[in-house]
């Protein structure tokens, strides 16, 4: 009698044991990104029509950033240091968009009035992630 409330305890205890520590897997990808900082001056742009744009060398962006990883911009102006604007967006007279190829992004400024004129001044943040691709 005493061996069966034994052996039952033992396979109560082992049973919990194996309930509440089952092993969970944890992933954790540290794929670090990289941000960089870069001025446009009003006379840095190229004018066609109402749009400006211009193109930064971006050799951070590689073949394999391009194919899985992540980009992005944000804006902020000499005369408001203090805050950054992601784009696209429209801010003021104009609306801010951007692309991105292997090696390169281009931002655009479309003038949204009648007589264009460049944009001011302003900082560039292009953020370059790394992923791991998913599917």
């Amino acid at each position: 009698m005493i061996m069966k409330k034994l052996l039952l305890a033992f396979a109560i205890g082992t049973a919990s044991l194996v309930t509440f520590s089952s092993c969970t897997k944890e992933t954790i990808n540290y794929l670090p990104g990289k941000t960089i900082v870069l001025p446009v001056k009003p006379a840095d742009w190229k004018r066609t029509g109402n749009v400006y744009e211009y193109t930064f060398d971006m050799p951070e962006i590689t073949d394999r950033i391009f194919e899985d990883g992540f980009v992005d911009v944000a804006i902020s102006f000499d005369k408001s240091p203090n805050y950054y604007d992601n784009i696209a967006a429209t801010i003021g007279n104009y609306h801010y968009s951007f692309q991105y190829g292997k090696g390169e992004v281009t931002i655009f400024a479309e003038f949204l009035g009648s007589n264009p004129v460049p944009p001011e001044g302003m900082l560039v943040k292009i953020m370059v992630s790394d992923a791991e691709i998913g599917n």
